[in-house]
């Protein structure tokens, strides 16, 4: 059925998870990134100004 000589799963994604905390060898974890604008809403008014809601105007083909 398989070629595989072991039947245990793979665990190569444990090997990405760092618990060092030597800040030589591996990268201090990054900060969430941070809007310079607040987020539009569907039901918001447009950002262009013509007084429709967002989903009926700019955000249509988005």
């Amino acid at each position: 059925m398989g070629d595989r000589s072991n039947n245990l799963p793979d665990t190569s994604f444990e090997s990405e998870k760092s618990t060092c905390t030597n800040t030589s060898c591996c990268p201090p974890p990054q900060s969430p990134v941070m809007r310079a604008t607040p987020k539009v809403g569907r039901n918001d008014p447009c950002i262009c100004g013509n007084g429709r809601k967002y989903k009926k105007c700019c955000g249509k083909n988005v």
